[in-house]
């Protein structure tokens, strides 16, 4: 018997896309059952996508989530397209409110700043996600698709390969980067020695990990939203570029179908550290979590290699 065919409601959506209709959906559906909204009419369907956009777009979410679940909504039940006025306005409404703002790109010396803060807080995981965020260049949606079985220690335990089961631009293809670095090496296998091989490094929302990375800046004297997840993606593109001094190697470790959009990365990026500067009180606290952090990881792989 032959390989049987994909359904035709599936046909030109790739596994990514299906993967944010349906995250965008569950979100949709835990709106719904805590504000205990029915949603058995379309003009009730209507009114509570409408609240939940609105919700939405009051908490900060990204704009993709409600246009995620619009698109969802009428492409698997296209009799709906019509019959969502008010949804379909909010979301209008918001893109044309939104104005995009570029991450400012992270130093590796912030990173490991909030790295200390994250141990001192008893987050080893989301410490370890920090840091590969910014080597591997990590979207955020990237991060926290990362399980214990997608970082895997070589033998050699001199380095390890972060694999991307999805990516924005691999078509659906599982992409494998290098870490050689020996401190992430290190925080890696101490951090999910006893973790199970399913289980997400960050098994929490994605609201709570922005709110965490908030939490650790306003540690260190920095103003909530001052940075960003998305800055340790624009901070490791500009770091490895000025590291390697090859355009190729970044487009390639960043996964850009285009070293034009690579290249604008690098450049802005270069220029937003040159001009950027911290108040004296964050620069002695990003000092101060450097070096605590050091210490407690330190502390963590020799209790690692102690108990092994």
């Amino acid at each position: 018997m032959g390989k049987p065919k994909k359904h035709l409601r599936y046909v030109g959506l790739q596994p990514r896309t299906l993967r944010a209709y349906r995250l965008a959906l569950d979100r949709f559906l835990r709106f719904t059952h805590q504000k205990n909204l029915a949603c058995w009419k379309s003009s009730a369907l209507d009114q509570a996508l409408a609240e939940f956009i609105n919700d939405s777009f009051q908490e900060g979410d990204p704009l993709t989530y409600a246009g995620h679940l619009l698109s969802a909504i009428k492409r698997f039940h296209p009799e709906l397209k019509l019959k969502l006025p008010r949804a379909s306005q909010y979301y209008r409404n918001w893109v044309k409110a939104y104005k995009p703002t570029r991450a400012i790109p992270a130093s590796w010396e912030l990173v490991e700043a909030m790295i200390g803060v994250a141990y001192y807080l008893s987050l080893p995981r989301f410490a370890l996600l920090l840091a590969l965020g910014f080597h591997c260049m990590l979207r955020t949606s990237e991060m926290l698709q990362l399980t214990a079985a997608h970082v895997r220690m070589h033998p050699s335990g001199t380095s390890l390969s972060v694999i991307l089961p999805q990516s924005k631009t691999s078509e659906g293809n599982p992409q494998v980067l290098l870490v050689d670095d020996p401190t992430i090496v290190q925080m890696a296998a101490s951090t999910l020695r006893s973790r199970s091989k399913t289980a997400l490094l960050w098994s929490r929302n994605p609201s709570c990990f922005r709110d965490t990375f908030d939490t650790i800046l306003v540690q260190l004297g920095f103003k909530p939203k001052t940075y960003l997840p998305y800055s340790l993606r624009r901070g490791g593109a500009t770091w490895f570029y000025q590291f390697t001094l090859s355009l190729d190697a970044t487009v390639l470790r960043g996964r850009w179908s285009c070293a034009k959009t690579a290249r604008q990365y690098i450049d802005e990026g270069t220029a937003q550290l040159a001009h950027l500067s911290w108040t004296s009180k964050q620069v002695k606290h990003v000092r101060k979590w450097r070096l605590k952090g050091a210490g407690m990881r330190l502390r963590q792989v020799k209790k690692r290699i102690w108990t092994a």
